[in-house]
């Protein structure tokens, strides 16, 4: 009895130590969350959204779809919008964008992000950070397209003559 007694206490205890630590982790997902709606977390699909349309508006329209069939069109849409709005909308991706900025930021620098993202500078990033992100994959897929592709292909061809060369025992 008294060993059951012991067991229970410590298990009480336990529970105990076990709180604040659920507290600890509770209020570092919230700072987590709160940081991630003021990043725009919540809109980060918004281009997927877009980019499904315009598939669906292109294969209807490789289809022959007309104008007579836009009722089609639209069905397919929304069913194209609810797969995505299930898949893709903030509650459904929420937990696992948090359980991926977790890891990398404590409480106090979600908090210190947070304090940014309210600020004028911060929400003007917010502002135009998207146009920001594009414009510069643009200027790396120019760049690459232009002047990496060009030298990579140089260095394959001569690769490949070094090979057959080597193989043919000339080298």
């Amino acid at each position: 009895m008294r060993n059951l007694v012991l067991l229970l206490c410590w298990v009480l205890l336990g529970a105990g130590m076990l709180s604040p630590a659920m507290a600890d982790e509770a209020s570092h997902r919230a700072s987590a969350e709160r940081f991630l709606r003021l990043a725009n977390a919540e809109g980060m699909t918004a281009p997927v959204y877009a980019q499904v349309s315009r598939l669906i508006n292109a294969q209807f329209s490789q289809l022959g779809g007309s104008l007579q069939y836009e009722a089609v069109l639209r069905q397919y849409q929304q069913q194209a919008r609810q797969i995505l709005d299930r898949e893709l909308a903030w509650e459904a991706i929420r937990d696992e964008l948090i359980d991926l900025y977790l890891p990398l930021f404590s409480e106090e620098e979600f908090d210190q992000l947070a304090e940014f993202y309210q600020s004028p500078a911060g929400r003007k990033l917010m502002q135009h950070l998207p146009q920001l992100t594009r414009d510069s994959m643009a200027i790396s897929r120019v760049r690459v397209e232009e002047r990496v592709e060009p030298h990579i292909q140089q260095l394959l061809e001569q690769m490949a003559e070094d090979v057959e060369a080597r193989q043919q025992g000339l080298r």
